[in-house]
């Protein structure tokens, strides 16, 4: 396939006095690699250049504070409520032109949807309603109203001297004109609650001092969620309808249509359907004349459809654009199959709130890096040998590879895959073997040589002369001191997941992701299940987004969970313990399924230490495997753990 076969993707687009070259759209997603005082770093321009230079027509820059701190949705935010931001904004907007894209940046304010503890101050919203979990907000008065109207005005004006083709206003995922849209989250007295037209006279207002502050030919557009979706009283299709008609005739010049919701997650990320939201923006585009935008896991073959039907104009393509800024163009010059697969995972996501060094993707390396991790030619070819057929070990064998370095990639198994070949076992992460299909043919395409079903030894040292040896040899089970561990009837999650057979009673011990997502697959078999851990609560180090539906399905399967046990001993009966308030009790089970953990494993590293210039161990579990890709000299020895 090529631009021939995505004709309306790759046609011109216009919203207002702007032409897009094509209806490709990059929407604005929050990297958190700006400074703690709202500057532009020099790594996130990296970054959206990289996605600029991809092929992208139109690219929106993420949420941009218009009102710093209060306003503020992440530490590491944007901010666009001074003129001292204006020359990083500048830099920010150059980068992005400079490939022929379009650069426009998203105008923001969080309201409710913040934290003391990063802004320093108490979180306001249209009404004193907090967020389910969330901090109690302070409501807004009629002069603070006022003031943030003229910021939204004032912050519009700075990103047209920035540079800047277009500015959106967030008006969706119930930030703070979102939440005035809502019911839920609006319940005022005065002339800005009440009525759809009352509850959206704090957006029209803003729209009109962007216009005061840019002019009628600059663009200016709004996302809205269309819905909110799974609770009951909240934003309708019907509400959203009126509202854009009404900011139409305000004088936006496009609608971005999305969605949010505040009730736990139904399902999870990698389970959403494709296209989930583009009926709300073809319920959006039947009320007004002015280009809609659609999002939501849309593919370029259903994006080519979507427009070619008329249900929207231009589509945005976020968390695929993470995994691979390059999709754009890959789609038009024919290279689909060398498409880095996005998950759907939400790791990008989970990270803001973990990570400090910013945005990080499952399976691209260098998302938030990209001058500092690009693959460059190697000054000084080496020969390198990669030990581990995984995620880890493909990517630092491909990367060396690119180099321009001799590599030679072992594996035990039959097929190259490791962990990814289990992960995509579970329920509802099928996609997961999309990624290991694109890691094996990255790696045969660049030339790595490969000896499957062999086993790597430091005899093999001698004979192939390597100057560095990435070892990705991956994890052990972590097995726990519980007298009788190690009956036959004790068996780890992998071994379940390629097929092992069970009993028809089976406890699991361990209760993060791998265990929970263990127990999901038996119990969708049939299996009577019980999961246990010593901790309070299951799947802690998981994404709320992931963890809520992942627990909703074990409760919906049957799944009997026990937390806060201590183990005694495993039995011919089962798994005796003593629960928190010490009484104690026999699980009974036929078969006990591991899954409390893994470790590295070091074995290969305790023998050829001192054997060879440089090893490199890579992180298991990950595939942000870029060390080897930056490798030029090489030391007398050196081990990285």
């Amino acid at each position: 396939m090529s631009k021939k076969q995505f004709p309306k993707l790759f046609e011109p687009g216009r919203i207002g006095s702007m032409e897009v070259k094509n209806r490709l759209v990059m929407p604005p997603m929050a990297t958190g690699l700006a400074l703690k005082d709202g500057t532009v770093t020099d790594c996130q321009i990296d970054y959206y250049e990289e996605r600029a230079k991809g092929g992208s027509g139109l690219v929106i820059v993420e949420i941009t504070c218009v009102d710093s701190p209060v306003g503020k949705g992440n530490v590491r935010q944007i901010a666009i409520d001074d003129d001292r931001f204006i020359p990083g904004l500048t830099r920010l907007a150059e980068a992005i032109k400079r490939h022929g894209a379009r650069a426009a940046i998203q105008l923001h304010h969080a309201g409710r949807q913040t934290s003391a503890r990063w802004t320093g101050y108490q979180p306001v919203a249209p009404s004193s309603i907090p967020m389910p979990g969330g901090e109690q907000p302070r409501e807004l008065t009629l002069k603070e109203i006022a003031i943030l109207v003229t910021r939204f005005g004032e912050a519009a004006e700075r990103a047209k001297r920035a540079g800047f083709d277009g500015v959106e206003i967030h008006g969706a995922h119930c930030y703070l004109i979102c939440q005035f849209l809502s019911p839920l989250s609006n319940q005022r007295q005065d002339a800005y609650g009440g009525s759809i037209e009352n509850r959206a006279r704090f957006l029209l207002e803003v729209i009109k001092a962007i216009r005061e502050g840019v002019g009628k030919d600059y663009p200016v557009w709004c996302r809205l969620s269309a819905v909110e979706i799974g609770v009951e009283g909240g934003i309708t299709l019907e509400d959203t309808q009126v509202v854009a008609k009404m900011a139409e005739k305000a004088g936006v010049d496009a609608i971005h249509v999305s969605a949010h919701t505040i009730a736990p997650a139904r399902r999870p990320p990698m389970a959403q359907p494709p296209c989930a939201f583009v009926p709300f923006a073809e319920g959006i585009k039947k009320v007004v004349s002015v280009p809609v935008i659609a999002v939501s896991r849309i593919p370029p073959e259903l994006g080519e459809e979507v427009i070619r039907e008329g249900k929207a104009d231009f589509v945005a393509m976020g968390r695929p654009l993470l995994a691979d800024p390059g999709l754009p163009q890959k789609v038009a010059t024919g290279r689909m199959e060398d498409i880095r697969p996005c998950l759907y995972c939400l790791t990008c996501l989970d990270s803001l709130n973990w990570r400090k060094e910013g945005v990080c993707c499952t399976v691209n390396p260098t998302l938030g890096r990209e001058r500092e991790y690009a693959v460059k030619p190697a000054e000084s070819p080496k020969r390198v040998i990669v030990v581990g057929g995984g995620p880890g070990g493909m990517e630092a064998a491909r990367a060396a590879a690119l180099r321009g370095h001799k590599v030679v990639l072992f594996d035990e198994g039959d097929e190259l895959g490791g962990q990814l070949l289990l992960a995509a076992k579970p329920p509802f992460k099928e996609t997961i073997e999309t990624l290991r299909q694109y890691l094996v043919r990255q790696v045969t395409e660049s030339g790595v040589e490969l000896r499957l079903r062999q086993r790597f030894t430091a005899d093999l040292l001698a004979e192939l002369k390597p100057d560095v040896v990435v070892l990705a040899t991956g994890v052990t089970p972590f097995i726990p001191q519980i007298p009788g561990i190690q009956s036959e009837k004790v068996i780890p999650a992998s071994q379940v997941l390629v097929g092992a057979e069970t009993g028809e009673r089976v406890v699991v011990i361990g209760g993060e992701l791998v265990g929970c997502e263990t127990a999901l697959y038996l119990a969708e078999r049939g299996k009577k299940v019980t999961i246990m851990r010593r901790g309070p609560e299951l799947a802690t180090k998981v994404h709320q987004f992931i963890r809520e539906p992942l627990l909703g399905r074990l409760q919906y399967r049957g799944v009997s969970i026990l937390t806060g046990v201590e183990y005694e001993e495993v039995t011919d009966s089962g798994v005796v313990i003593r629960s928190g308030v010490g009484e104690r009790k026999v699980v009974e089970a036929d078969t006990v399924v591991l899954a409390a953990g893994a470790k590295p494993s070091t074995e290969l590293l305790a023998s050829i230490e001192g054997k060879v210039s440089r090893v490199l161990c890579l992180e298991f579990y990950s595939i942000h495997s870029w060390a080897i890709a930056r490798e030029n000299d090489v030391p007398q020895q050196e081990v990285s753990k």
